[in-house]
C-alpha cells in the first residue's frame, strides 16, 4: 500500500524505499511491539536499580540481601512462566508483527517446555525493546536539537552558518530509527513461528492426528459406499427380476403380477430404510451428533427370514439352513454376516439368474461361518462378473479380522466367511 502511495505521487524510486516504512502502518504496530518489550523490562530494571542502591548505600547485609534476591528472583522468573503467557505472545506477535504463528497444539500449549520457550521469548522481546526504548530517548531529543541548532546555541553543537548540516541529519535519524525497528520487527516476526509456534513434535503430533482423521473419515466413506451398495443394489436386483417377470406374464397370471407388485414394494421400502440410516449417519457426522434419533435399525441375522423370502420371490429357490444361536451374536458381527448374505444373494442373481442358491449359517463358540453357493450359469461372467460386492465383502471381513473365500468350483461358485465374535474392532456403529 505504502509502495503504491508513493507511485501515484510520482516519488522517484531511491526515495519511495526511503519513505516505505514511514508510511506503513505495519512498521508503527512493530514498533509498538518493540516499545512493550521495553515495557516489561522496565520493572525488572527498577528492581535491579532498587536492590542495587540498597547495598551500595548500606541498607542491606548479605543476609538481607539473600532475602530479597532469593524471592525476587523466583517471581521474577515465574511470572515469565505462568499459564497463558504463550497464548498471549502469539496473540501479540500475530497483531503486531504481522507474524503468521501456527495454531498451537491446544493439549500442549501449557506445557512446561512451552511455558520456557514462551519465557525465552519474553527475555529475547525485553531486550530488543530496551535497546529500541534507549535509542529512541537518544534520537528524539538529538533530533529536535539537529533541527533547531542553526538557530540556538546547544553546545558543543555548532550554530549559525557553521550547523547548516545538522537539520537534514535530524530529519534524517527518524527515518532510520523507523527503518532500523522495521528490520528488527521483520526479524522477530520470521523468529515467532518457530520459538511460539509449534514445536516439530507438536507438528508431528497434529500431522499425525490429521492423518489418523483423514484414515477414520476415509473408512467411514468407504462404510457408507458398502451399506448404499449392498442394500440398494439388492433391492434394485429384486425389482429388476421381479418387473421383468411380472411384464411377461402381464396378461396371463395376474396373481403372480400382484405378488411381484408387492415384492418390489417390500424391497423399495427395506432399500429406503437402508437409505434413512445412511443419511442418518451422514446427518450425525455433519452435526457432531451420534445421529441415533435420525438412524433406521439395521438388519441383522434376526432379520434374515424376511431376506430370503424376498429372494424368493423373485423366483430364486434359497435352501438355508442354521446351525446354533444367531440372536445370540454380537449386534456388529450380526449386521455384518447379514450384509454378507444379502450381498452373496444379489451377486447370485445378478450374474447366474433364479437358480438354486444353498445357504449356511453356523454359531461356534469364537465365530460365526457362513456359506454361500449355487450353480454357475456362466462360469467367466461368474468369475470376471465386476462390480463392488465381492471387494465389499472382503472389507466387511477385515474390519471383523476374519476370513473370506470366494470362487468357482466344481461348477459352482462358492462364498465362505469366517467372522470372529471378538475382537478390538468390533463396535457398535
Amino acid at each position: 500500500m505504502a509502495v503504491r502511495l508513493c507511485d501515484d505521487l510520482g516519488v522517484p524510486r531511491l526515495l519511495r524505499r526511503l519513505l516505505a516504512p514511514l508510511t506503513d502502518g505495519l512498521t508503527y504496530r512493530r514498533f509498538v511491539h518493540l516499545l512493550l518489550g521495553a515495557v516489561i523490562l522496565l520493572p525488572y530494571i527498577a528492581l535491579v536499580v532498587l536492590i542495587v542502591s540498597a547495598v551500595t548505600e548500606g541498607d542491606l547485609d548479605t543476609f538481607g540481601l539473600v532475602l530479597v534476591l532469593v524471592p525476587t528472583t523466583v517471581i521474577a522468573v515465574g511470572v515469565a512462566l505462568v499459564p497463558g503467557v504463550r497464548a498471549l505472545a502469539i496473540t501479540a506477535a500475530r497483531a503486531l508483527l504481522g507474524a503468521e504463528v501456527p495454531e498451537p497444539d491446544p493439549e500442549t500449549v501449557d506445557s512446561w517446555p512451552a511455558r520456557r520457550r514462551a519465557a525465552g521469548w519474553l527475555l529475547l522481546n525485553a531486550a530488543a525493546g530496551g535497546l529500541a526504548a534507549l535509542v529512541t530517548l537518544v534520537v528524539a531529543p538529538t533530533t529536535i536539537g539537529f533541527l533547531f541548532a542553526p538557530w540556538l546555541e546547544l553546545p558543543p553543537f555548532p550554530s549559525g552558518g557553521r550547523a547548516w548540516w545538522l537539520p537534514p541529519v535530524g530529519l534524517a535519524l527518524p527515518v532510520v530509527l523507523m527503518h532500523a525497528a522495521s528490520a528488527a520487527g521483520a526479524a522477530l516476526a520470521r523468529l515467532a513461528p518457530r520459538v511460539l509456534g509449534p514445536t516439530p513434535t507438536e507438528r508431528m503430533a497434529a500431522e499425525l492426528a490429521a492423518a489418523h482423521a483423514a484414515e477414520r473419515a476415509l473408512a467411514e466413506r468407504n462404510r457408507l459406499a458398502r451399506e448404499l451398495h449392498d442394500s440398494v443394489g439388492h433391492a434394485l436386483t429384486v425389482t429388476t427380476l421381479q418387473a421383468g417377470a411380472a411384464a411377461r406374464v402381464l396378461d396371463t397370471d395376474p396373481a403372480f403380477v400382484a405378488k411381484a407388485l408387492d415384492a418390489i414394494a417390500e424391497a423399495g421400502r427395506s432399500a429406503l430404510a437402508d437409505l434413512d440410516h445412511v443419511l442418518g449417519l451422514l446427518r450425525g457426522g455433519d452435526d457432531g451428533g451420534d445421529g441415533d434419533a435420525d438412524r433406521a435399525p439395521q438388519p441383522d441375522l434376526g432379520d434374515l427370514d424376511a431376506l430370503v423370502d424376498g429372494a424368493r420371490s423373485a423366483g430364486v429357490p434359497v435352501d438355508l439352513h442354521r446351525d446354533g444361536a444367531t440372536e445370540a451374536v454380537p449386534r456388529a458381527v450380526s449386521r455384518e454376516a447379514y450384509r454378507i448374505v444379502q450381498e452373496g444373494l444379489t451377486n447370485a442373481l445378478r450374474h447366474a439368474g433364479p437358480v438354486p442358491v444353498a445357504v449356511r449359517i453356523a454359531v461356534r463358540d469364537d465365530a460365526v461361518e457362513l456359506e454361500l453357493s449355487n450353480p454357475l450359469a456362466d462360469v467367466t461372467r461368474a468369475v470376471h462378473g465386476g462390480g463392488r460386492g465381492l471387494a465389499g465383502m472382503r472389507e466387511r471381513v477385515a474390519v471383523l479380522r476374519g476370513e473370506l473365500s470366494a470362487g468357482a468350483e466344481a461348477g459352482r461358485w462358492r462364498v465362505s466367511a469366517r467372522l470372529p465374535l471378538a475382537g478390538p474392532e468390533m463396535m457398535p456403529r
